[in-house]
């Protein structure tokens, strides 16, 4: 289906619309929502990805092989795949500011039952709805930065609260560590994460939100105000916008036109899926690793279980810092060029955490986090600048359904190993690990095709 041309009625409106909320820049009145986005980033990256800390105690707590504790963490990515695109049209009908509290509560939700009601398959359950609302928290999220943001500097911005994601991921596996040093259980973590939850859910219930659309007795009122734009403009503007809209809610499904008018979409999609699941099932693999291939609890005794999380905290520092110099990186190279050298070194890294010994392996798994740190609002706003603005929505539930990757390439890494355990009954994570190569070339290949940013 063809995307239709602006008509002139609409860029007089757009000329009202931009005199009107002129006033409604971050910096004179957002400042409140700013600061709600930037804790709910925190919030969900610390849930989301505790998963490496967690998973070999659940392989240990319930006596379940390392492919089932990796499938009880991929339930959570599981939510992604079912329900993006829901949340997507929810917030296409609804708002970003009620998308934003129905999931912040689902989640409050997912982690209370973690917390409270122990075993295999409540934790699955509880997972299960975690991913649910944070795939709802993150698809509103994500274009409401685009709202809130100078356009110039979106790409910048959306990599800005992604470091501040990647704080969350650094400190969950330290939190793990901390519960357990007091004689805790690990679950006891979850807990933490319910008052982190609920506190999110108030953060975003209350600042002030910019408008989705022109509200029409706004426009009314204005039109009686001294103008360059005159009556009859805003009037004809305000008719052709009314119209757009009566057709817009009879017909129109952005996310359905979307995927059936241009194929590039599933190749972002596809990228989204394979970049998300190989930084989710390396550190889901990184515990695993040092535990069945470096022998780290018989090297280190009884200072392993923290040496682990530390190695899985420091691969979420990597990304941390690496989202933070990134900030600066794509302000000089173009996105493109940006993907082409990070992943290289990322899959270089990669190699070097394979071929040593304990000490290597500690420095090149950082190293791995660091090179991929921008791939994912980098991917994200080359796709968001391949399509027009009106499909921002649509773009968003669609690549969010992507994240489901999460839930995928970490269960095949550790099959793979478990595959090729041979007599010793030992999963083989360097040929898991090969799982992650293939996901790195494809991301470099992605890089090739890519529109460039505008």
């Amino acid at each position: 289906m063809a995307i239709k041309s602006k008509t002139s009625g609409e860029q007089e409106l757009k000329k009202v619309s931009v005199k009107m909320r002129a006033k409604d820049k971050p910096s004179q009145g957002f400042m409140a929502l700013m600061a709600a986005v930037a804790f709910a980033y925190l919030s969900f990256g610390a849930i989301t990805n505790v998963a490496g800390a967690i998973i070999p105690k659940i392989r240990d707590t319930y006596s379940v092989s390392a492919s089932l504790s990796a499938f009880l963490a991929a339930t959570f990515f599981i939510a992604y795949g079912i329900t993006s695109i829901p949340w997507g049209m929810f917030m296409e009908k609804n708002s970003k500011k009620l998308t934003l509290i129905s999931s912040s509560l689902i989640t409050t939700a997912g982690v209370l039952l973690f917390a409270a009601v122990p075993g295999f398959m409540p934790n699955m359950i509880a997972m299960f709805l975690c991913g649910v609302g944070i795939t709802g928290v993150q698809v509103a999220l994500n274009p409401l930065v685009a709202e809130i943001s100078d356009p110039a500097k979106y790409s910048r911005n959306l990599t800005m609260f992604m470091v501040i994601n990647g704080a969350g991921s650094f400190a969950a596996p330290q939190l793990v560590t901390l519960i357990k040093n007091q004689g805790m259980h690990w679950s006891m973590t979850y807990w933490v994460f319910t008052g982190l939850a609920l506190i999110m859910t108030l953060a975003i219930a209350f600042p002030k939100y910019p408008s989705a659309e022109v509200d029409d007795q706004d426009l009314e009122a204005r039109a009686l105000e001294p103008s360059e734009i005159s009556g009859q403009a805003i009037a004809k503007a305000r008719s052709e916008e009314l119209e757009m809209r009566a057709e817009h809610s009879e017909s129109k499904n952005l996310t359905l036109e979307l995927l059936t008018s241009n194929s590039l979409i599933y190749l972002y999609a596809l990228g989204i899926f394979l970049y998300v699941g190989v930084e989710v099932g390396v550190a889901n693999t990184i515990g695993f690793y040092l535990q069945d291939k470096l022998n780290i609890n018989e090297v280190l005794g009884a200072a392993a279980e923290g040496a682990k999380n530390t190695a899985i905290s420091y691969y979420w520092g990597g990304l941390l810092a690496g989202r933070f110099i990134g900030t600066a990186v794509l302000d000089k190279i173009s996105s493109r060029l940006a993907i082409k050298i990070y992943i290289t070194l990322a899959a270089v890294s990669l190699y070097m955490a394979m071929s040593g010994d304990i000490n290597q392996a500690l420095i090149a798994f950082p190293l791995i986090g660091f090179f991929i740190s921008i791939m994912f609002p980098t991917i994200y706003s080359l796709a968001t600048n391949s399509f027009p603005k009106e499909y921002a929505s649509a773009i968003s539930g669609i690549l969010c359904t992507a994240i489901i990757g999460g839930a995928v390439i970490g269960p095949v890494i550790a099959a793979v190993a478990e595959a090729n355990q041979g007599t010793a009954l030992v999963p083989n994570w360097d040929t898991g690990l090969l799982v992650a190569f293939a996901c790195y070339a494809y991301i470099f290949v992605l890089s090739v095709f890519a529109k460039e940013e505008k």
